[in-house]
């Protein structure tokens, strides 16, 4: 095995835990490390610990939502530079456009997504 390829990490958060059950598999059998946090103030935690590449959060989470914690990651400067997913049944509310755009470089994606179109897209994400 090439140990150069360093593998790489995926921060999931989500207060269900089949959602994260469900996403976190397909993410682990794509090849992919994945954390768990089940609300924001936990995200932010492992985030700050193990600086994912990439974290995809649900947006309506108890303590702390993904919006909240999606601003609190970019104001530090060791987190500022990851990309967040929010993954979400919400319908996009006006809040989490605008958020979304202030936030630089974060997306939105239905829960409802096809899992191997969404492996797909975090697998592009991850390259850039």
């Amino acid at each position: 095995m090439d140990t150069s390829q360093k593998k790489k990490h995926v921060l999931f958060a989500d207060d269900d835990p089949a959602t994260r059950r469900l996403f976190g598999s397909k993410l682990a059998s794509a090849g992919f490390e994945v954390l768990y946090a089940s609300d924001g103030i936990e995200a932010m935690e492992m985030a700050r610990r193990f600086h994912p590449d990439l974290i995809v959060t649900d947006i309506d989470m108890p303590n702390m939502d993904g919006i909240a914690t999606a601003y609190r990651l970019k104001e530090e400067p060791s987190t500022k530079n990851i990309h967040i997913i929010f993954l979400t049944n919400s319908d996009l509310s006006l809040e989490a456009e605008k958020a979304m755009k202030e936030l630089g470089g974060a997306e939105y994606m239905p829960k409802s997504i096809d899992l191997a179109e969404f492996v797909e897209h975090v697998k592009k994400i991850i390259s850039q």
